[in-house]
């Protein structure tokens, strides 16, 4: 009776990594991929851990139809892909209308808390020096991985076409347990 408590008791950690794993690969496999620009930037999250703290620098400017966060409708982003690996055009509209009508809706709740990016330690000072100098120039992008739901997450982070080395995270309000 107790092997078999033990048994359990190591299987169920194991079962739910495992089943975590499986769902991550399951959302990037059936996401589609949209190059952002990267906004906002704070170093000090480097010292902190091994993070690149961020936000994905949105400026919908056109409004392709009005919506309020609060309404019954919530808002998204409407994001149309440019030629090339450009940054995405960003329309605010409602998510009903953005996931009929656009490539890609990002619901805005996504884009307002700043996004950890793990960095590899043995880059961090490298990566926290190039990050600093491409936002400043405009040259620092995360490819965000968005499925059909309007859920994000950083796929990738490039500076100057470059990809750094880092790992997956999910935007912030993403779909809970995610990792």
């Amino acid at each position: 009776m107790q092997r078999r408590i033990a048994l359990i008791a190591v299987a169920l950690p194991v079962l739910a990594i495992v089943l975590g794993v499986v769902r991550a690969e399951m959302f990037m496999r059936h996401a589609r991929d949209f190059v952002m620009e990267i906004g906002g930037y704070d170093p000090r999250d480097l010292l902190r851990g091994h993070y690149l703290l961020f936000r994905v620098a949105v400026d919908p400017a056109a409004v392709r139809e009005p919506c309020d966060d609060d309404g019954a409708e919530p808002c998204c982003l409407c994001l149309t892909r440019a030629a090339g690996e450009g940054p995405v055009t960003v329309e605010r509209a409602t998510c009903a209308t953005a996931r009929r009508e656009c490539d890609g809706a990002l619901r805005t709740s996504l884009t307002s808390q700043p996004t950890r990016y793990y960095v590899p330690e043995e880059h961090a000072e490298e990566i926290d020096r190039r990050v600093h100098e491409a936002t400043q120039r405009r040259a620092a992008v995360a490819v965000v991985a968005i499925d059909a739901d309007g859920n994000g997450r950083v796929r990738e982070i490039r500076i100057d076409g470059e990809p750094i080395p880092g790992g997956v995270t999910p935007l912030q309000g993403g779909p809970p347990g995610a990792p």
